[in-house]
């Protein structure tokens, strides 16, 4: 029987086999200019890293932390932790610092990359909610005396010796990735080189991709996501990964760069289908768009090589996936979670289905368990949570992962119906699940953000954050607290949600202009709304909503 392989495993095998190719793309803004590795190259520049990340004397199974966004220097620290046995943790680059001291504290991280020195300065005052920390590594120069600046770090191995790369077992972690906590403390989440590379080989599996293909990458590498498929899938497959300015950079780059596959998260196409809805061209029937080079134009945003987009992390609004597919951009929804590595099901490029995310990947389980929830078994399957073992124990129960998600399985296909714990019971007893309504009113420009409540109340009301522009031009600059304003933004939600039943339409909303943000703590850094924290501090909001009846 063949050794099982590892994420080491993975790099050096792809260096051998296509040195020359082209690895990883990055821009350089000294220079103003893309720069290329090659695999070869790429090998050799974490071989420095190896040396001097070694020069630390770190014990197999420590703690790296990696506070940075996605580039090379962050697979960098990675391929290095991870070829010397250590365990890395990997950070969202917009998260609070009151969340980031809890994940150094908890994981016991004893070394610490940061992207700019002003990142570490926000988390120095909570230095003793993390005593094991002992190195901190900056990529820019930094001043203050306690930081490292890594082009200093890595010239002092400059010449020491090659080294050896640890033998790492299978079954060893990998990395620790806390979950997004939208509600309470994040759990860090125990994923072994067994459960990653099982991810990767069964995607390779089902969809077609080659050293010849290009991943544009923007979504954090702290999200399991982006990590499996976007970063540890193109080393197995050759493809290059060239790594995006910025969110705000994000078209130029889709030009530049033109990816043959790309991997997002539905707000990007959301914001692109919200474009198309507010054009003229869009009262005209789907069909003749790209008659009238509308979809050709919608491609070329993507760069006009894209054979296909995968997204997942959180549910695409069908309406917006059959009009990509109508405009020649193939969308490919999956399923999965931080806790099964993180895909459990996916469309194939060939037998796409909007409606639903897709059968199961090679190698994996699923069935419908009690209240209707999915359970999935394989060998991408977490270890466990970091330091919960009862919260382990409650998720593995039975030898099955509890998703906490309900679904429904159509011959192999399965379609998620919403979170267990967010369906709302209204006081008459009809049960909804919020997430499809929220999906239909965020299909209108007009809504940048919603939630909907009304868990044992007589209906359902929606709190809503509008875009500004967008409100000045609809509602002629109305004062969103006024009543009129509430008339108008339930008339859309109405027609937006015409194809749900009468009792899931909201009766009531509350308006606001100030978006929901990482900072101000109502979301995720993975961008979703944390329930909690929203009707908490809309509390008075939501009792005036319901005021007057019962």
């Amino acid at each position: 029987m063949p050794r099982l392989r590892t994420l080491p495993d993975l790099f050096r095998e792809r260096v051998a086999a296509t040195p020359r190719g082209e690895a990883y793309r990055q821009f350089d803004r000294a220079a103003g200019r893309w720069r290329s590795l090659s695999w070869a190259e790429a090998g050799e520049r974490i071989a420095r890293w190896m040396r001097a990340l070694a020069a630390e004397s770190l014990a197999p199974g420590a703690r790296v932390a990696i506070l940075a966004r996605g580039c090379v220097e962050h697979v960098c620290m990675d391929q290095a932790a991870l070829a010397l046995g250590c365990v890395p943790v990997p950070l969202h680059a917009i998260d609070n610092p009151e969340s980031i001291a809890y994940i150094l504290g908890d994981s016991a991280a004893e070394l610490l990359l940061v992207e700019t020195e002003a990142r570490w300065t926000a988390l120095a005052g909570l230095r003793g909610r993390f005593p094991q920390l002992r190195k901190i590594l900056c990529l820019e120069q930094p001043k203050a005396g306690d930081v490292v600046w890594v082009g200093k770090w890595l010239d002092r191995q400059d010449d020491l010796p090659s080294l050896a790369p640890a033998a790492v077992p299978p079954d060893s972690l990998a990395a620790i990735v806390y979950t997004s906590g939208t509600t309470g403390r994040p759990k860090g989440v125990m994923l072994t080189h067994r459960n990653v590379v099982s991810n990767v080989e069964a995607l390779l599996q089902i969809v077609a991709v080659a050293p010849g293909d290009r991943f544009l990458s923007f979504l954090p590498l702290s999200h399991t996501f982006e990590r499996t498929v976007g970063y540890y899938t193109p080393i197995a497959a050759g493809a290059c990964v060239a790594y995006a300015r910025s969110v705000a950079e994000l078209p130029q780059d889709m030009r530049e760069i033109r990816p043959t596959i790309l991997v997002s998260v539905p707000r990007i196409y959301e914001r692109i289908y919200a474009r198309l809805q507010e054009s003229a061209l869009a009262r005209l029937r789907w069909p003749l768009l790209d008659r009238l080079l509308v979809g050709p134009r919608v491609r070329a945003q993507f760069g006009g090589r894209l054979r296909f987009a995968i997204t997942g992390g959180a549910p695409l609004a069908l309406p917006i996936a059959q009009r990509f597919r109508e405009l020649g951009v193939e969308v490919l929804q999956g399923y999965g979670m931080t806790e099964s590595s993180p895909v459990v099901s996916a469309n194939r490029p060939a037998e796409n289905d909007p409606a639903s995310v897709g059968p199961p990947i090679p190698g994996v389980e699923v069935r419908i368990g009690a209240n209707d929830e999915l359970l999935v078994k394989g060998p991408n399957v977490m270890k466990g949570y970091l330091n919960r073992p009862e919260d382990t124990a409650k998720a593995l129960e039975g030898g099955w992962l509890h998703t906490g998600d309900q679904a429904e399985i159509r011959g192999s296909r399965i379609t998620i119906k919403g979170r267990i714990k967010d369906i709302i019971v209204t006081s008459t007893g009809e049960k909804i699940a919020p997430g499809d309504l929220e999906l239909a009113i965020l299909a209108d420009p007009l809504f940048a953000q919603a939630i909907v409540v009304g868990e044992n109340r007589p209906f359902l009301a929606a709190l809503l954050v509008v875009h500004p522009r967008r409100w000045a031009e609809d509602a002629a600059g109305l004062d969103v607290a006024t009543g009129a304003a509430q008339k108008l933004a339930l008339g859309r939600i109405r027609k937006a949600a015409s194809a749900l039943p009468a009792y899931a339409a909201p009766r009531a909303c509350w308006l606001t202009l100030d978006p929901w943000t990482v900072e101000n703590g109502l979301i995720t850094p993975t961008l979703k709304p944390k329930r909690a924290a929203i009707e908490q501090r809309f509390a008075s909001q939501i009792r005036e909503l319901y005021s007057g009846h019962g």
